[in-house]
């Protein structure tokens, strides 16, 4: 579980970040980033329903807060983070997300 101050809670923030932010899209993710005043990175993650049901978004999301934990200090300092997850994501290995997410997040950050 991310801390508290490390998560986007705030409906009006993903907007923020949907409208303002830049978007980099892979095969199972679309990652939306947005740098910030602060030094502290943020993340939030998104499931929708076309997914699947709830027992598969959960999964999806469990697995993606692992690998942001995980690589937590590769990530960009300064930034806000938000991931969603595409429909296909119920058949990639943790693996495969992990490879596309630092993937997405290292275009990013060269931009």
């Amino acid at each position: 579980m991310l801390h508290k101050e490390r998560r986007i809670n705030n409906s009006r923030e993903y907007g923020y970040i949907y409208k303002h932010g830049r978007r980099s899209v892979g095969k199972n993710l679309i990652l939306f980033t947005i740098s910030t005043d602060s030094w502290g990175t943020r993340v939030g993650i998104v499931t929708s329903k076309k997914i699947g049901n709830a027992v598969t978004r959960n999964r999806a999301k469990r697995q993606l807060r692992e690998v942001i934990r995980k690589n937590w200090e590769t990530l960009p300092k300064g930034m806000n983070l938000v991931v969603v997850a595409r429909y296909n994501i119920k058949e990639a290995t943790f693996e495969q997300m992990e490879r596309e997410i630092l993937r997405l997040i290292r275009k990013v950050a060269n931009k």
